[in-house]
């Protein structure tokens, strides 16, 4: 009766199991589904778009772009996807739209530039002509670096739309500007370098969090853009050189004479002259043994005596403790080395982080 209910126990069990492994699976199905859906969708949409099928393509396209946080596409298909959606709009005779969705992908990626063998020439004009009339920076600062001020300088390698001008200024995080880093022309790329001052030119900014900030401007001189450049800075902190690793006991060599072939020359010699001496009489039931074999005995003895000392067992090696010495003194001298070095390093240096930049588009007045 028991092993009957035992029996049933292990299948209801088993059943539970198989159930919630289906429920669980049943519930994670979707979100699978959901991080793997943008790209087909993107992937249709094209097909749509070579299939002249316009409607079809715009819905499919705006349905991947759709997509958000984890589930949404990658910022190359992203860039692919609003091109096509361009496109589409164009050919749809939705010339506004098409500029909206071109201007939209201009902001994302100021670098972008369409692929001339696979969209045709009013699409590639229209693209051009928003991309001239949307002027827009994108850069980012070194994720950590550090610089010597006066004498280093970080280094941000902006990137255009299209040419025009831009202001650039460090600031705080609320917006006070602590220094003018560049105001002029960009063409396709430039370079800013901050070398580490504030507006006096003498002593750098209090540690704590800036932003870079780089404003484009329309022929106006209104802001039409900002690029916001997060960056922490900390006084006397840079990545320091890490210390050598003492020599690995691989590399030593014994100092002393081991104690081993010694003993192994004194063993044998003692328990002869023990087997000697003692031997016979155990033998001979409690005999009186006769003073030579103790004589005999203990010359065996002495004998590996002399020879356990004639290995000079824990005596130093002085070669192997010269070459120790050698070793020693050397990682040594490159541990000082790279002390002196750090020194160096964090003498007056800032320390500088960056973190994700920022697109903003001003209000219009």
């Amino acid at each position: 009766m028991d092993s009957h209910h035992s029996e049933t126990d292990r299948r209801m069990t088993r059943t539970f199991v198989l159930l919630t492994s289906l429920a669980l699976g049943a519930l994670a199905a979707p979100r699978i589904a959901s991080t793997q859906a943008a790209a087909p969708v993107l992937a249709q949409g094209v097909r749509a778009y070579d299939d002249l099928e316009f409607d079809n393509a715009a819905g499919l396209l705006r349905r991947a772009l759709a997509f958000q946080g984890a589930d949404a596409l990658a910022p190359a298909d992203a860039a692919r996807a609003l091109m096509y959606l361009t496109a589409t709009e164009l050919l749809r005779d939705r010339r506004d739209s098409a500029r909206a969705v071109a201007r939209r992908l201009v902001l994302a990626n100021p670098r972008y530039r369409p692929d001339e063998l696979t969209f045709p020439p009013d699409v590639l004009t229209l693209f051009g002509e928003v991309r001239r009339a949307t002027p827009a920076v994108i850069g980012r600062a070194p994720a950590d670096t550090g610089i010597r001020p006066g004498a280093e300088a970080l280094q941000v390698r902006l990137y255009a739309s299209t040419f025009h001008d831009v202001a650039a200024t460090l600031t705080t995080e609320d917006g006070r500007v602590v220094r003018t880093v560049y105001t002029g022309p960009i063409a396709d790329s430039l370079d800013l370098h901050w070398n580490g001052f504030d507006s006096t030119g003498t002593k750098p900014p209090p540690t704590g969090r800036y932003v870079i900030a780089v404003n484009s401007l329309d022929r106006q001189r209104r802001v039409v853009r900002i690029l916001r450049l997060p960056i922490e800075v900390t006084q006397g902190r840079v990545d320091t050189l890490p210390h050598p690793a003492p020599p690995a006991d691989s590399l030593l060599l014994p100092e002393r004479q081991p104690m081993g072939p010694g003993l192994r020359a004194l063993a044998p010699a003692a328990l002869a002259g023990v087997a000697i001496a003692v031997l016979p009489s155990v033998v001979a039931n409690g005999e009186d043994a006769s003073g030579a074999r103790f004589v005999v005995g203990g010359t065996v003895a002495v004998a590996g005596i002399v020879a356990f000392f004639s290995r000079h067992p824990g005596r130093a090696i002085p070669a192997n403790v010269a070459h120790n010495r050698t070793l020693r003194d050397a990682w040594r001298r490159e541990d000082a080395e790279v002390a002196r070095r750090n020194t160096e390093r964090t003498r007056g240096m800032l320390g500088i982080r960056g973190g994700a930049p920022v697109m903003i588009t001003p209000e219009a007045p």
